[in-house]
């Protein structure tokens, strides 16, 4: 049974959803990155702001933690396919 739609919800969904695609569209990038960058957070968002890579939500000075809430996140995400069959 599917609980009740709430204000708001379809919105949120959406956001969400392109977040997702965001994140899937620069996961490539950033792994041809973090293999010339060393991995590093720091290394990762220096060239990602050197490349005038836009942030989802337009900014385009990357920060370390903006690199590692990113790579934790996409790491749930492949996580979370691999399991589910």
């Amino acid at each position: 049974m599917q609980a009740a739609l709430r204000r708001g919800d379809a919105g949120r969904d959406a956001a969400a959803a392109r977040a997702r695609r965001y994140r899937r569209d620069l996961a490539p990038m950033l792994a041809a990155i973090a293999a010339e960058a060393g991995g590093t957070p720091e290394g990762i968002a220096a060239s990602l702001t050197r490349r005038g890579v836009q942030k989802p939500r337009g900014g385009r000075v990357w920060t370390p933690p903006d690199v590692r809430r990113l790579l934790s996140r996409l790491a749930i995400e492949t996580a979370s396919c691999e399991t589910t069959p």
